[in-house]
């Protein structure tokens, strides 16, 4: 039996255990609130931050057809508990392009001509400019086109990405007529540049028909070619009236307004459009570089002169692609001539500048590069290429054009004769050539004829001392790499085998490297070599130079030399054997031993 107290004592417990049971739900629900609402700022701070740095790239843009942002500030909205990151742009007052298209269209009146040719000018140049830099407009309308003169318009009101991604802000920021000038796949929140080809194409469209086609019927037809481009043709036949002056740009309109994005041509694509470079031309773009150009005829007959004319003609037209291209095929004609010699020097100053004006020619630089490399035949002209400068243009065009076979064959070779060739050169020079002829023999280690001339250049850096400490092992392993995958190319094997004789000269490191290769020691590979090359005298010595270098480390390389079978004396030359053996006499026991080895004759 329990008495009163002891109840009241166990109700009391009771209430404390519940008290505390509660408090302690109570702290851990408060301590889940604050996880949650910790989660949830860090997710905004992660999303304004993404957004702010969207907004950031947008402040960076300077171009005359893209309205300019002054810059941005975040407020508050207590009314809705909404931060905003604001944009500010430079004011227009003179309206935007739909007023224009809606004007001309209750008027049932043409846009002039020569307003759409400067329209298309402009706006392919601005988006080239914004795709280079890898920012696209996303929401590209008239309303969204500001008009500042009788022929000139603006960009202006980009969508950011983090806008545009997302289901509901994108409702939010997109008004259905908004939607009629969206490329099909922009629905499932895909964006690309060329996203806004197809706008910019539903916009051209627009101002073309303004005189023809009503509000409702435009609104149709841009909601129809999303699923059937042909309904273009149906347009064409009811715009052709007897008048052709919007023909030009029918077939523009059918590559833009590709139902498959993979079908539709970039802003660069479009720059290489005959009447589309019309359009730049006379809006005065800025941002593509556009090519002038010369009837061939009279380039032909210009360059039937002699050497000083051709050279007078480069000079005078030092802009236009097409003479300079012709011009260093004519210039490769008088290479042999005696009579060229005294202008050598010009030539090379005219061609390296031909190829540093015209980077983007591929034709110009892989001829440039082969008649430099067939001008360094002639005695003088390493001292007229060093005096020129050409090395960082040499290095400069290899770095563009990596993946070229004949522009890397020839650069490697021009490299070389210079680098065998100067005393006096700049070592800050050659040492910046390293990296990047290393970078050629990667890219063209299963082209036998590129990766002679990169080992050979490659060799001619290092008896100079171009190599860093940092760059001796690599490359070691590299030109390791290069045996192994070319073994059977007697000129490549030469010289490699003198490039690795360089590096083991100069380096422990490219020594242990060699013998410990983790594809397999040197020694199997020169072995192999030895091999396949046996009655080839300049591949042997050069074999002989590499054993020569490995004598200094002793032991190590006893089991090189002994893998190695007696050679025929007739086969190897006596001064051959010299240059291997010669000043290791005193050495120790085991070098003595290689000595003893090596010295067949």
């Amino acid at each position: 039996m329990f008495s009163g107290k002891d109840c009241v004592a166990t109700e009391s417990a009771l209430c404390i255990f519940y008290y505390y049971i509660l408090l302690s739900i109570y702290h851990y629900f408060i301590y889940f609130i604050f996880i949650i609402i910790s989660i949830i700022f860090y997710l905004f701070l992660i999303l304004y931050s993404f957004l702010y740095m969207q907004a950031r790239a947008l402040l960076k843009l300077h171009h005359s057809n893209i309205c300019a942002y002054k810059e941005l500030f975040v407020t508050w909205d207590n009314e809705i508990s909404s931060l905003f990151l604001c944009l500010v742009m430079q004011y227009s007052g003179q309206g935007d392009l739909s007023s224009v298209i809606k004007e001309k269209r209750q008027k049932s009146e043409k846009i002039a001509d020569m307003v759409i040719v400067k329209f298309l000018g402009q706006m392919v140049d601005a988006l080239f400019y914004i795709h280079k830099q890898s920012i696209f407009h996303r929401n590209l309308k008239p309303s969204n086109i500001l008009v500042t003169g009788e022929a000139s318009f603006m960009l202006s009101d980009f969508s950011t990405e983090t806008l545009m991604t997302d289901e509901m802000k994108w409702k939010i920021r997109v008004e259905e007529n908004s939607k009629y000038w969206m490329a099909p796949e922009t629905f499932v929140f895909s964006f690309t540049e060329k996203s806004d080809i197809w706008s910019l194409g539903c916009i051209l469209l627009d101002m073309t028909t303004c005189f023809v086609l009503n509000a409702e019927e435009i609104t149709s037809l841009l909601q129809d070619i999303r699923q059937d481009i042909s309904r273009l043709e149906g347009v064409l036949t009811l715009m052709q009236n007897g008048d052709n002056s919007s023909l030009p740009l029918f077939p523009i309109l059918f590559m833009m307004l590709q139902i498959e994005p993979s079908m539709r041509p970039t802003a660069k694509d479009l720059t290489d459009v005959p009447f589309i470079r019309e359009c730049l031309t006379v809006a005065g773009a800025s941002s593509v570089k556009l090519k002038k150009s010369l009837p061939p005829k009279i380039i032909d007959v210009l360059l039937e002169g002699g050497i000083e004319s051709v050279l007078d003609f480069m000079q005078a037209f030092w802009d236009i692609e097409e003479v300079q291209a012709k011009a260093i095929q004519h210039l490769a004609s008088f290479i042999r001539d005696k009579s060229a010699l005294p202008y050598l020097r010009m030539f090379t100053e005219l061609i390296t500048f031909a190829m540093k004006t015209h980077v983007d020619s591929l034709k110009l630089q892989v001829d440039g590069c082969s008649l430099l490399l067939e001008i360094l035949s002639q005695e003088v002209a390493a001292e007229n290429l060093r005096k020129v400068g050409v090395i960082p243009d040499l290095l400069s065009i290899l770095r563009n054009f990596l993946h070229n076979e004949k522009i890397c064959l020839s650069c490697c070779g021009v490299l070389w004769s210079l680098a065998v060739s100067e005393n006096n050169v700049d070592q800050a020079l050659l040492k910046s050539a390293v990296p990047v002829t290393s970078a050629v023999l990667q890219e063209h280690l299963q082209n036998g004829r590129v990766t002679e001339s990169a080992c050979s250049a490659l060799w001619a850096l290092s008896l100079q001392g171009c190599l860093t400490e940092n760059e001796y092992e690599p490359t070691t392993a590299l030109l390791l790499d290069v045996l192994r995958t070319n073994p059977e190319r007697p000129v490549l094997v030469k010289n490699a085998c003198l490039a690795l004789a360089s590096l083991l000269r100069l380096s422990e490191i490219s020594a242990l490297r060699f013998i410990t290769d983790s594809k397999g020691s040197g020694i199997n590979v020169i072995k192999d070599a030895y091999h396949l090359h046996f009655d080839d005298l300049e591949v042997v010595e050069s074999i002989c130079m590499l054993t020569n270098e490995m004598v200094q480390y002793g032991e190590m390389v006893v089991l090189l030399v002994e893998s190695l079978p007696l050679p025929h004396p007739q086969k190897v030359a006596k001064n051959t054997v010299t240059v291997a053996a010669q000043g290791h006499v005193s050495c120790s026991q085991g070098r003595l031993r290689v000595r003893e080895r090596i010295n067949w004759n």
